[in-house]
Order: C-alpha cells, then structure tokens, then sequence
C-alpha cells in the first residue's frame, strides 16, 4: 500500500503543480523575450546598467533581513485564523517601511562608492517597492499550503505582463531608465492588488502580537544563515563587475545574466513543490528514497535540461535575433552563464532530497562550496586584472556543487549513476541541437 502512494505521488503533483509551473514559466519567458526585443530597440545599454545595479542592491537589502515569510505561513498550524494572519502582516508590512528607509538612505552613498551618480535618483524612488510589497496579501500563502498552485502563479505571470506592457509604453515616450523605474513600480501595485483580488480572506488589519512576532523570530533565525550565503552568491559578480566595468558594459552583463537566470525559476519551483513533497512521503513512509527522487526525473525535468543545453548553444543566434547590434557580447556572456542554468535543476532537487530526509544543513553546506569557488575565482581574476575569469568562474560555480550534492547523496545510498549520466547526455544534446541552430541560423539569415 505504502508503495503505491510513493509511485502515484510525484504524479499526481505534476498533474497539478509541474504543468501550472512549465506554463507560468513558458509565458512569463515569452513575455520576456517581447520585452527585449522592443526594449533594447528603445533604450541603450547604460539604462539596463542602472537598473541591474538597483536590482542588485533591493536583492541584498532584502535578504539581510530576511524573515522567511511564505515558509513560515505555509508551514504554521495557525495560518488559517485571522488574528495570526493580520500579526503576521503586520510584521511584513513594517519591514517594507524599514527597507524602503534603509534603501533610500544608502542612494547617495552607494551611487558615491559605485562610481555610478546616475543610480542616486533612480535607486530612492525605485525603494518604494519594498513599502507597497509590504502590503501584499497573506492569504496566498494559505492557498499555496492549500496545493492552490495555478492560481499562485497567475499572480507572477500577470504581474510580469502587466509591468512589461507598461515598461514599453513609457520607454517609447521616455527613452530612458525611468521608464523602468515607473514599470516596477505599478507591476508591484498590481501584484499587490492580484493577491487580494484572487485569493478570499478580506484585508488584513494591522495587529502586533507579542507570541507571533516571539515565534517568527525563532524562526527566521533558522533561515538568516543560508539567506546571507544566497545573498554573496548571488550578488556578488553584479557588485564587483559593476565597480569595473563602465555602465554600458556592465548592462550588457545584466541582460546576458537576467536571460541566463530566466529558466531557473522553474528549477527552484520544481524542486520545492514536486521534489520535495515526493522524497518527504517517501521518508514518511520509510519507502526507498532513491525510487522517490529519480522517479521525478520524468518529462519536466530532461525538457529543462535540454532546454538549458540548448540556450548554451543558441546564444549567439538569439542574442542576433532578439538585439540590436549594439547588444552582440550578451551572446558572449550568456553561452558561460548558461553552464550553471542546466545545473540548477539538479542542484536544487538534492538539496531538497537532503532536507526532506531531516538534514537541512545540506543548503548551508553547498553554498559554502559555492563561495569557497567564488573567492578562489575571485582572488585569480583580480591577480590577473581580467573581469572575464570571474565570469567564468560565475558561469562554472553550480559544478562544485554538484559534485558536493552527489558525494552526499553517495553516501547515504541513493545516487543512481546511469540516471547522472543520462542528465549530462541530455545536456549536451541539447548544446549540440542550439549550436547546430545557430549555425544554420547565421548561413540563413546573415544580416541579422
């Protein structure tokens, strides 16, 4: 009976979840795409510059302070009474004040340190983000816990379409980084509004209670660590190259950065609502783990594995196609970067195997091996003053993790090598099928 639950498990959730993911991700990805084609036709490279660099910043800001909100609420017994839900949003709702202070104060300062004065007056409108994200909805995350997946997702796609609509409206008028700074700003209203407008509960009505708060920060405390790893590792190459490169170039690394990172959010997804919740049953049920895991490397999983070989392969022919000239070394850039999308998918599915086994320090562990590759890259390319060894050592830092991922699994039994083997071969695959596209591509269309 226990083996039947196991086998019919990662199935059913991918009837449900996987399927509402590869969607979300397969439009907001076209929507993308859109985007960049009229977008680069309209602004220059330095506004892509700015805006990665404030990104940056909002993304640093944010995880240093990090509360671990989606996983607190969906985990806690109590998310289904008002009164912790309204305590819960009250929290929420004063650190997005406290963030968007914070970011505001640091516009001058960074923009000074930086070298970069036209971020200053971007970066202090840009921070009131954080205080209308503060106003978003709870009850999401109740629908979430709820296996609601679909709806949940509807939410970032309309909020990506919205801010991308809106984003070329006003760069056809503006023709500068305010025309982004404008997008997000109503992409985030309109996130705001979705999650009340989609999921039922009413608002939420400011409430301080000393038990929640108590609770929350015991368990943000758990999450602090791993957050501030995240944060270094994924910061880390947009602080350093935006110190050295000029803005132009530098926002040539942020589009071929944003496009590399573009698939791995399903990845993140995938892992922790199919993966996850699989392997956990399976441990509950003290049926093999190893049958659990690899029995979710099915369809969803090769399509991104050969998807994110093939963007290896493609970049040149893409970057041709989405771009104006000026944008050509973003091909450059995104055939490294796309090294660690195809590892992405993997990594994060053992670290979630690890995790549902009860040995959450698994997450802790490979981002120092990420780091420890990062300062060792890092330490090289500044001896040899050459910013293109640390992209490379960003594009290579999901390999050491993979191979730290599978050592652990090895040792508690559950790799299985052809099944490895089979990843790496569709990988490839799918770089040789978007190599061969891209050669084809540029005899068939050569003024592109």
């Amino acid at each position: 009976m226990h083996a039947t639950v196991t086998r019919l498990w990662p199935g059913r959730l991918r009837l449900t979840g996987s399927s509402a993911l590869a969607l979300s991700t397969v439009g907001t990805n076209l929507v993308r795409i859109v985007s960049t084609m009229i977008l680069t036709r309209l602004l220059a490279p330095d506004v892509y510059g700015v805006v990665g660099m404030i990104m940056s910043i909002f993304f640093m800001v944010n995880m240093l302070t990090d509360i671990g909100l989606q996983a607190y609420v969906v985990r806690h017994p109590r998310s289904d009474e008002p009164h912790f839900l309204d305590s819960v949003f009250t929290i929420h709702a004063i650190r997005g004040v406290g963030l968007a202070g914070i970011s505001m104060l640091l516009a001058w300062p960074l923009s000074l340190i930086l070298d970069k004065p036209q971020l200053f007056a971007p970066l202090l409108v840009s921070s009131l983000l954080f205080v209308i994200d503060g106003q978003v909805s709870l009850h999401q995350f109740k629908a979430l816990r709820d296996g609601k997946v679909p709806r949940f997702t509807l939410v970032d796609f309309g909020t990506n379409l919205t801010q991308t609509a809106t984003a070329i409206l006003f760069a056809f008028f503006l023709r500068n980084v305010w025309a982004i700074v404008a997008s997000m700003l109503i992409g985030s209203l309109v996130r705001t509004w979705s999650t009340y407008a989609l999921f039922p509960g009413g608002r939420h009505r400011f409430r301080y209670d000393r038990i929640v708060s108590a609770d929350l920060w015991r368990f943000s405390r758990v999450v602090a660590m791993s957050s501030a790893l995240t944060l270094v590792i994924g910061q880390v190459d947009k602080l350093a190259l935006g110190r050295v490169l000029p803005l132009s170039q530098f926002g040539i690394y942020v589009l071929a950065s944003s496009l590399a990172a573009a698939p791995t959010v399903f990845a993140y997804n995938y892992a922790t609502t199919i993966v996850y919740p699989a392997v956990a049953a399976a441990s509950r049920q003290e049926a093999p783990v190893a049958d659990a895991y690899y029995s979710c490397w099915r369809r969803f999983f090769y399509l991104y594995a050969f998807a994110a070989g093939g963007l290896i392969g493609v970049a040149d022919l893409l970057v041709r196609f989405l771009y104006d000239p000026r944008y050509e070394p973003v091909a450059f850039y995104l055939s490294i970067l796309g090294v660690s999308t195809a590892l992405t998918m993997v990594n994060r599915g053992m670290e979630n195997v690890q995790v549902a086994m009860g040995r959450p320090r698994i997450g802790v562990e490979m981002n120092l091996v990420r780091l420890v590759w990062l300062v060792g890259g890092g330490a090289l390319a500044l001896v040899r003053a050459d910013p293109l060894i640390f992209v490379l050592t960003m594009g290579l830092v999901e390999l050491p993790a993979y191979l730290f991922g599978v050592w652990r699994l090895a040792e508690n039994h559950i790799i299985r090598w052809p099944r490895e083997l089979s990843l790496f071969a569709t990988i490839l695959a799918g770089v040789a099928v978007g190599g061969t596209a891209s050669y084809v591509g540029r005899i068939l269309f050569p003024n592109l």
